[in-house]
């Protein structure tokens, strides 16, 4: 459903500029009086408590909402006293530097949504908070105010850092080839399979934050899988230079997995050409060294109160794993 906010049509408050005469003594009701004060907003937090904050930034809807630095008023139904103590009487026009507002429920209608990265109630844009609008006390109301997540006063994009600071990634391995083990490295025009511990895959939650109303939280899940592959020549044994990734789990794909290895280690030719031979292999052109690091692209959903927003992919490397390539010598044990 689209929601149009068009916040100044949502308001039907008296304001003007104050009357020279407004000089605030006696309670005739013809002489209007004036109040001073400052602007406040009560926000409720996760738990539906109130809290007030006085610092509110001049580009805010709270700032500018019946005029910025303009007096709000109304016309008193009966006598009472206004919030600097002065006495007005039924009929006396009223005027107020202390607007304030009030937020009526948090965006979940009262309750926190439960933390659950595959439900979402839309998008975090359409998260408006709604607000009540007083003039110098809660005795009385103005109007009814809608403010989107994007106000300066309650962005809860301001939190991203925050929460990117708790966003606690398990680091890739670089699976170690069965042939290092037997014969020291990788083998010159023999295929390298190029993955991962199977358990770096996986989604991750950061830290969850609480702020200004808002229960926030970043999901991560693993998108897709290359290999950033750097192959030094021997000096000694030259052979071409290699510098590139290797692809190996295209976007959105669902790899399969061993105990040791994802994608799962699978038959690999004898010999292969040098350089990339398809997804997640590689084949060393002669001796020298090579480092392998992995890179995991993760997509990132940030979570406000239920409502989500998809944030820039993420990517997270492994450590480089290097080894030494080199020709496999066969030996003749006829005799």
């Amino acid at each position: 459903m689209n929601r149009v906010v068009a916040p100044i049509a949502l308001l039907c408050v008296l304001y003007a500029a104050v009357p020279a005469d407004a000089q605030g003594v006696g309670n005739d009701s013809s002489t209007p009086i004036y109040i001073p004060g400052a602007r406040a907003v009560d926000v409720r937090n996760t738990s539906g408590y109130l809290s007030r904050y006085t610092t509110i930034p001049s580009s805010s809807l709270f700032s500018t909402t019946g005029g910025r630095g303009q007096a709000c008023s109304f016309v008193a139904g009966t006598a009472g006293v206004a919030s600097d103590g002065q006495h007005y009487s039924a009929g006396q026009t009223v005027y107020s530097n202390r607007w304030l507002f009030e937020e009526t429920t948090i965006v979940t209608g009262g309750e926190t949504a439960p933390v659950n990265p595959n439900v979402s109630k839309g998008a975090l844009r359409d998260a408006v908070r709604s607000f009540l609008v007083f003039c110098d006390s809660r005795d009385h109301l103005l109007s009814y105010l809608l403010v989107s997540p994007s106000d300066s006063m309650l962005n809860p994009h301001f939190r991203l850092t925050s929460l990117y600071n708790g966003l606690q990634l398990t680091q890739p391995t670089v699976f170690r080839n069965p042939v290092v083990d037997r014969w020291g490295g990788l083998i010159t025009r023999y295929p390298a399979w190029l993955a991962i511990d199977p358990g770096s895959w996986r989604p991750h939650w950061s830290n969850s934050v609480s702020w200004r109303g808002w229960l926030m939280y970043l999901y991560v899940t693993p998108l897709a899988l290359d290999f950033h592959v750097v192959f030094t020549p021997d000096p000694a044994q030259p052979s071409p230079a290699f510098d590139g990734i290797v692809p190996c789990v295209i976007r959105g794909a669902t790899p399969s997995a061993d105990a040791h290895a994802l994608p799962a280690f699978p038959t690999l030719p004898d010999t292969a050409l040098p350089g990339v031979n398809g997804p997640c292999t590689w084949t060393p052109p002669g001796p020298g060294s090579v480092s392998i690091e992995a890179r995991i692209t993760y997509s990132v959903t940030f979570w406000a109160n239920g409502y989500t927003e998809q944030q820039p992919d993420y990517v997270w490397s492994s450590a480089p794993a290097r080894f030494a390539t080199g020709e496999l010598s066969s030996v003749n044990t006829n005799r």
